[in-house]
């Protein structure tokens, strides 16, 4: 059985929907990481679009430029976390109990 999750993304954030496409992807994964590896300031889309083989253009037509990049990115992973902490605290009473076990999501690897 597989299950589909989709995480909401207000659509100011990009000019075309990224979880649509390949290559929406692929500029978000290969972002993270070269982000990541790199930082923000060194990052940019001529240095994403030789990583994953596509033009510049390409990337900006999903992106106005890397500030929405990044606020998509940390937007879609809040998200997610708030997910996470919502499924896996969603059937305990003790608001205590749920805080702590909350606390354990929020913390990095």
């Amino acid at each position: 059985m597989e299950i589909k999750l989709h995480i909401t993304m207000n659509e100011k954030l990009f000019l075309k929907n990224p979880e649509h496409t390949e290559l929406g992807k692929k500029i978000i994964q290969h972002s993270i990481r070269l982000i990541y590896d790199n930082g923000f300031e060194a990052f940019t889309f001529k240095k994403l679009a030789g990583d994953i083989g596509t033009t510049e253009a390409g990337i900006y037509r999903y992106f106005e430029n890397k500030h929405r990049l990044l606020i998509y990115i940390v937007a879609w992973y809040w998200s997610w976390l708030e997910y996470r902490v919502s499924v896996h605290t969603n059937n305990i009473d003790d608001p205590v109990i749920k805080l702590k076990k909350s606390f354990n999501y929020w913390r990095p690897p």
